[in-house]
Order: structure tokens, then sequence, then C-alpha cells
């Protein structure tokens, strides 16, 4: 992609019953508001029907809409943290280099994202709206399907973090997925101070199984009590998205 960051697909890792999950049907990536016009014919060469878009009013007005081409839908599922619902891009745009340096400094920023990143699991409304993704992406004739965030890295890595744990994906290949990000992420946009901001680290996806457990109990409940879903959506998400 020339103007899409983090554009990758969900496909080749090994689920239950040595089964694999399927290439070509479901994508992930950073906003599309700044698409050229080859990543649209892109995203028409791969069948891209429709694009879940996790951002949220705030987002977008400092991005700018999704550019997309002709007839692929657009669902969107807008996700605010509640701890900080004004997005910590108003920090960076807010505070003096001072400000930054007191509230960002000396591990203050990795722990940030570990804690921003355990509420995107225990957040009921959150949890809400990813289990309306998880319905959405099973409606038919949804997939081909692309879901993204500002960066694609946190909502929509946990996106696609717990559509891999349903299809019975090992925790380790999950989170070699997850970390896929650190080689596309715009990192040497920001100095050391937010480094742990612009990547991903495999303890924030530790930090969210640990909340995942204390808080729905095990990945089970938190599909039922969290996401709203039964055994019925799983079963069709294995049938839609493992060979």
């Amino acid at each position: 992609m020339e103007s899409i960051r983090n554009f990758r697909p969900l496909g080749g890792q090994t689920a239950v019953y040595g089964r694999r999950v399927r290439s070509g049907l479901v994508y992930r990536s950073a906003h599309l508001a700044e698409a050229s016009d080859a990543d649209l014919d892109t995203l028409v060469d791969l069948g891209i029907r429709t694009v879940f878009d996790f951002r949220n009013q705030g987002d977008l007005a400092a991005e700018g809409p999704n550019r997309l081409p002709a007839g692929v839908e657009l669902v969107s599922l807008p996700m605010v943290d509640p701890a900080n619902p004004s997005g910590v891009r108003t920090d960076f745009s807010k505070l003096s280099a001072e400000e930054l340096q007191e509230r960002f400094g000396n591990g203050k920023a990795f722990q940030w994202m570990k804690e921003a990143s355990g509420r995107s699991v225990s957040d009921p409304r959150r949890s809400v709206q990813f289990g309306e993704f998880v319905r959405g992406l099973l409606a038919p004739g949804t997939v081909p399907a692309l879901f993204n965030c500002s960066a694609g890295k946190d909502r929509t890595g946990w996106a696609a973090s717990l559509l891999l744990l349903a299809l019975g994906v090992p925790e380790q290949q999950v989170v070699d997925h997850y970390l896929e990000t650190n080689q596309h992420a715009a990192a040497s946009r920001y100095g050391d101070l937010m480094m742990p901001i612009a990547t991903v680290h495999e303890d924030y996806f530790a930090e969210q199984m640990r909340v995942l457990a204390d808080t729905w109990g095990s990945f089970d409940q938190y599909w039922t009590d969290g996401l709203g879903l039964d055994a019925g959506h799983r079963q069709a998400l294995r049938g839609l998205l493992l060979d």
C-alpha cells in the first residue's frame, strides 16, 4: 500500500484440529483517510466488500473519513477509551515538551499503554462493540473485509487477537501476529519518549489476557458475557475463516 499504514492480512496461523486460518478474507490496517488511488485499486483487486472503522469522532476530526472504493460498505463502530475520552492526541497538541516529559517520561508512557490495553478488554461498552464487529463479519456478503482504527495497532490489534483466539490459534502465534505491527508502525515520527505509544509490546497483550481473566474469568466467558456471542457464532466464525 502506498498510503495505508500497517495494512496486512489475517491468515496462515494454525488453529484447532490442525486447521489453518484462511487468507484473503480478513485484513487489518490503520485509517484509510489518505489512501491513494492506487491503494483503492488494490482494495478492489482484493475484493474488499466491507470496512469496519473503530475510530471515534475525535479521530475522524483529526484524520478525516476513510477513502473507499465505490460500493464498499462502511460500518462505523466508534470506540472511546473511558479513562481518556478526548484521546492521547489531545495531549500531544496541548502539552509542552516539559509537560509531555512529566506525563510520559520515566516509563509512564509504557505503563499508560499497558493500562489502556487492559481497558480495551474490560470496558463493557467496547466489549459490546467488538461483539457487534464479530456479528457484522459473519453477516452474509461481508467478506472479504477490512477493519481499521487510527494506527491499526490498539483497537484493531485486539480485534485481530480476539478473532484468532476464537479460532483456536495458540497464544504465541497470536502474540507474533500482534507484534508484526512494529514492522509497519510509523515509529520514526516519534522520539524515544513516545515510542511505547507508537508501537506495541508483548506486555500489552499479556495485560489484556490478565485483565480478561480478572474481569470475565476466561475467554469463553468473555465471548458470552462480554461480547454477547454464543457457541453458534464461534462455530460460524470457524466455518468462515478456517480451512
